[in-house]
């Protein structure tokens, strides 16, 4: 025993070197820009909610950030980034690309923070990269506002560009902070603004009008110090203002589909776009009214990308979430589609409604969505609605004698018989 006392002494100071060196090394490799910050608000969509849908989340024409610059497909709008920002200054003569740059540097770390990993660009590139990317913005969106004063831009020239565009700017991997558009946008002297836009707020979401649906409603007032990028200002215009918080609830929501409220006496109303915004859903009486949707080739990958924002970001807060787990317990068919496209309430700009039908139940399929719900209480009122003793007979009755034409009419001479036995049989009591 004692002659393997310096043995074991040894084999634990070579444990605890090789403890010392391993900790040592890990120390090394720790990197604490890789904490989240309360800035970050921008991510690559996890690979969980791809699932082969990646042309939802990729720029197709124009990379804004860091996450798609490298990819040598969009490199081509390099050059429109660089002519973009040469037509600024040449507008506003007084604005010095050096003091641009100076006061952007100040924005640096902050804007680095807004993205969910670390940016392996030195300082130069990353503020280069926010200039050529931020003046692209609104140089782009001033001059989409002014389109018809100007006949020689090569992208607004296009049928096709600037509807690509208007999708690469709302991808939640192709942000840029909104402080530093902001930023950019009030370096424009106050007089120009009066003759374009006031903000920037309001110049994107014009930009984007009928995007979604018809238009924003006005009562929705926007504070920018609050938005995070364009993709959550569109978020900010989808959710009401005065939203409430709602739990987590475990338990089964019951479901029913258009076909099956329709048949238990629901009737179904839009909304109205001027003053509702999208996820205001009433039922009362027996009225569901929904706000129209507008579905049309961009509203894919729009739905997708703020599905992807809340799961990363708001995961408390899911409200398109519910919205996409709401219109998929309406929509199980075409059928379904029809009604809805009928009162006005689904705007189909797509090819047919099974297709329709399709992107709405792929969307809540295909992604990770938490219903926990912001439309619990609608649900239970559908639910209870549809469970009532008269609606449940009303609905036996259309399902076993009015499922046609044909099958009325043996119905109504069954009526006919029983109506005139029974006036026999009155008229017998009478005689007696």
């Amino acid at each position: 025993m004692e002659g393997n006392g310096p043995v074991s002494g040894e084999n634990e100071r070579r444990y605890s070197i090789s403890i010392e060196m391993l900790a040592n090394s890990i120390r090394e490799n720790w990197n604490p820009e890789l904490s989240l910050s309360s800035e970050t608000c921008i991510y690559r969509v996890p690979e969980i909610l791809r699932k082969g849908r990646e042309s939802a989340y990729a720029p197709k024409l124009v990379s804004l950030g860091p996450f798609h610059r490298d990819n040598q497909s969009l490199c081509k709008m390099n050059v429109h980034k660089r002519r973009y920002l040469n037509t600024y200054l040449e507008q506003y003569p007084e604005i010095n690309l050096e003091s641009c740059l100076e006061t952007l540097s100040g924005l640096e770390q902050r804007a680095r923070q807004c993205y969910a990993e670390d940016i392996h660009l030195n300082s130069n590139q990353f503020l280069e990269m926010m200039l050529l990317d931020g003046f692209f913005i609104i140089v782009f969106l001033q001059k989409f506002y002014s389109f018809g004063r100007e006949d020689n831009d090569p992208i607004l020239n296009t049928m096709w560009m600037p509807s690509l565009i208007q999708v690469d700017l709302i991808l939640l991997e192709n942000q840029l902070p909104f402080f530093v558009l902001e930023h950019l946008f009030n370096l424009m002297p106050v007089s120009d603004k009066d003759y374009t836009y006031p903000n920037l707020v309001d110049l994107t979401i014009d930009f984007f009008y009928g995007f979604v649906r018809r238009d924003t409603p006005s009562t929705i007032v926007i504070n920018s110090s609050g938005v995070r990028h364009i993709l959550d200002l569109f978020r900010t215009c989808c959710i009401p203002s005065s939203r409430s918080e709602y739990g987590f609830n475990f338990r089964p929501i019951p479901r029913h589909s258009v076909t099956e409220l329709h048949e238990v006496g629901v009737k179904f109303k839009a909304g109205d776009s001027e003053s509702g915004c999208l996820m205001d859903v009433k039922f009362t009486g027996k009225v569901l009214e929904v706000q129209p949707l507008l579905i049309r080739d961009g509203t894919e990958p729009f739905f997708r990308n703020l599905i992807a924002l809340e799961q990363c970001h708001y995961p408390t807060k899911a409200y398109v979430n519910s919205y996409a787990a709401f219109m998929n317990s309406l929509i199980n068919t075409p059928k379904d589609v029809d009604l809805l496209v009928n009162r006005e309430i689904i705007l189909n700009y797509l090819s047919n409604n099974e297709e329709v039908s399709h992107f709405i139940n792929n969307l809540s399929a295909d992604d990770i969505i938490y219903d926990e719900s912001y439309f619990s209480e609608e649900y239970a009122m559908l639910d209870a609605y549809c469970k009532k003793r008269l609606h449940k007979w009303m609905t036996s009755l259309r399902r076993y004698y009015f499922h046609s034409s044909w099958a009325v009419i043996p119905f109504i001479a069954s009526v006919i018989l029983l109506i005139l036995t029974l006036i026999q049989s009155v008229c017998s009591i009478i005689s007696l």
